[in-house]
C-alpha cells in the first residue's frame, strides 16, 4: 500500500503528515506558520523540512492537501421559508465544509442585495420553493441577484418547476450558474448529496484558482479542500466504521479555532422520544454547523461578550482581551484561551443542538421536537490548539453536557471525552475513501480517551 504526504493548510498553522496504510502508521507529524499573505507553498516546504529525515528515507506515492487558509469556502444561502428551504441551503453548505456569511429568505431587499454585492464571498446558493411549490420569490431572487452581475458563481438548487427559466435569467445577464436538484424537493425532506458534489467540484475548478492556490499543484498531486469537510469525513469513518471494523458509535466533535468554533454530530438513526412530534426540516445524521462570531482570537471580544455575566469574565480577562485586540498574534495565555474555549464550546453546542418545546391546546399538552437529540451521544473529541494546549481540555468538553438550568436543549446527559492531541483528524480524512480500514484503526489509535 502506498505512504502519503499529507498536508492541511490553515488560516494559522500548516500541519503536515507522513501516512504509511501498509504499516498503519503515521511515520512523521510537523507544523509552522501558514504563509497565506506571501506564497502558501513557502509554509508547506517550511513543514516538509521538518520531517526531512523521514521524507528522505521514503517513497511519497501521494501527496495530498485540504485547506482552509484565506477563508475557507465562504458561502451566501438564499431560500424562501427560514426554518425549512433556507435551513436545507444552509445546511449544503455546511456540509461541503463551508462557511455561511450571510443567510437571506423571503424576498431579497435592497439592503441585502448591497451586502451581497459588496460580500466577498466565493459562491452563493440559491434555493426556494419544494418542487412544484413556489415559484413567486425564487424567480424573485434570481432577477435581482442576476442583476448584480456577481463576480462569484451562483448555484441553483430550489424548485425544479422553474429551472428552465432560472437559467435564461443568468444566461441573459452573463453570469455563471450550475444547477442541481432541490435540496429541499418535498416538505420536510432534505437532499442536499448532489448540491454538495457541485459545491466541492465547484470549489476545486475555479475558487482555487481565485484564491492563488494554484501554483500548489506544482507540488500536490490532488486539492482537496476546504478542511472541515476532510475532517467531517475522517469523523464519520471514526463513528461509523467499516464493514469489517467497528466504529466508535454516536458521537460528537468540537473544532476550536482562532475565528470560529465547529461542531460535529454523527448518529446512525434520528432519534425522535419523549413521546413528541417533530416540526420543521428533519436534520441530516451527519451534521456540520459553524459559529463564525466563536473564537479564541478574531471572535474573543464577541464570545466574552455573550458570557459577559460569567464570573470568570474579570478584570484579568479584559485586560488579556484588549492586549488580543492590540495584536492577534500576540502571546496566548492558556489558561485564559481555556475559558474562552469552554465558553465557545458551550454556546456552539448549543445552537448546534435540538430543543424540546411545549405548546398548549384545548386538547391538552404537546410536546415537539426540532432539531437533533443528542442527549445519548456520550463520545465526544476535542480538535484544534486551544483545547490541545490546554491543561484541562476535560473541563472545556464538560461544556458539552446538557445543562440543568435549560432542560430543553438536547444535549448530552453524559459524556467521555476524547482528544485528537497530535491534530491528525483533519489530514487523515484525506485518506477516509481510499483506505477506510487502514484508516479508521490509525484514528482509533490517535485520538486518545481523556481521563
Amino acid at each position: 500500500m502506498p505512504i502519503y504526504l499529507l498536508f492541511d493548510v490553515g488560516s494559522t498553522y500548516t500541519k503536515g503528515l507522513i501516512v504509511d496504510t501498509q504499516s498503519e502508521t503515521i511515520l512523521a507529524i510537523a507544523n509552522d506558520m501558514t504563509t497565506s499573505s506571501t506564497d502558501i507553498s513557502i509554509g508547506i516546504e517550511k513543514v516538509k523540512a521538518k520531517m526531512r529525515n523521514i521524507l528522505d528515507k521514503v517513497y511519497i506515492d501521494q501527496t495530498l492537501m485540504c485547506s482552509s487558509a484565506k477563508g475557507g469556502l465562504k458561502m451566501i444561502a438564499v431560500g424562501l421559508v427560514p426554518d425549512l428551504t433556507l435551513k436545507a441551503a444552509t445546511l449544503a453548505c455546511y456540509s461541503a465544509g463551508a462557511k455561511v456569511i450571510h443567510a437571506y429568505a423571503f424576498q431579497l431587499n435592497q439592503n441585502e442585495l448591497d451586502e451581497i454585492n459588496s460580500a466577498q464571498a466565493d459562491i452563493l446558493l440559491l434555493s426556494g420553493g419544494t418542487d412544484g411549490g413556489n415559484t413567486e420569490v425564487v424567480l424573485h431572487n434570481a432577477k435581482q441577484i442576476a442583476s448584480l452581475h456577481p463576480s462569484f458563481p451562483i448555484i441553483y438548487a430550489g424548485n425544479k418547476a422553474v429551472q428552465d427559466e432560472i437559467k435564461a435569467i443568468f444566461k441573459n445577464e452573463n453570469c455563471e450558474l450550475l444547477c442541481c436538484e432541490n435540496v429541499m424537493p418535498t416538505y420536510g425532506v432534505l437532499q442536499v448529496d448532489e448540491c454538495r458534489s457541485v459545491i466541492r467540484d465547484l470549489f476545486l475548478k475555479s475558487i482555487i484558482k481565485a484564491k492563488g492556490l494554484s501554483k500548489l499543484a506544482e507540488v500536490l498531486d490532488e486539492l482537496i479542500l476546504p478542511t472541515p469537510s476532510s475532517v467531517l469525513e475522517a469523523l464519520i469513518l471514526l463513528s461509523k466504521g467499516t464493514k469489517t471494523e467497528e466504529g466508535l458509535g454516536d458521537l460528537m466533535a468540537i473544532d476550536i479555532g482562532g475565528a470560529t468554533t465547529d461542531v460535529y454530530s454523527i448518529n446512525k438513526t434520528f432519534i425522535l422520544k419523549d413521546n413528541a412530534g417533530y416540526k420543521g426540516l428533519q436534520e441530516p445524521l451527519d451534521k456540520r454547523s459553524v459559529e463564525g462570531d466563536l473564537g479564541v482570537r478574531f471572535s474573543a471580544h464577541n464570545v466574552a461578550e455573550l458570557m459577559k455575566n460569567e464570573i470568570e469574565n474579570d478584570e484579568l480577562m479584559s485586560a488579556y482581551l484588549e492586549s488580543i485586540k492590540r495584536d492577534l498574534y500576540s502571546s496566548n495565555d492558556p489558561k485564559l484561551d481555556s475559558i474562552l474555549a469552554s465558553w465557545c464550546t458551550q454556546i456552539a453546542c448549543e445552537r448546534h443542538a435540538g430543543r424540546l418545546e411545549i405548546s398548549y391546546s384545548p386538547m391538552g399538552i404537546s410536546t415537539y421536537q426540532s432539531g437533533k437529540d443528542l442527549r445519548d451521544v456520550s463520545k465526544v473529541i476535542g480538535i484544534g490548539g486551544p483545547l490541545i494546549h490546554s491543561k484541562d481540555p476535560k473541563r472545556i468538553l464538560n461544556k458539552v453536557l446538557r445543562n440543568p438550568k435549560t432542560p430543553e436543549i438536547l444535549l448530552p446527559d453524559k459524556i467521555e471525552a476524547y482528544l485528537d492531541q497530535k491534530y491528525v483528524i483533519s489530514c487523515l480524512g484525506l485518506l477516509a475513501s481510499r483506505h477506510p480500514n487502514e484508516v479508521l484503526r490509525i484514528l482509533k489509535r490517535n485520538v486518545e480517551k481523556i481521563k
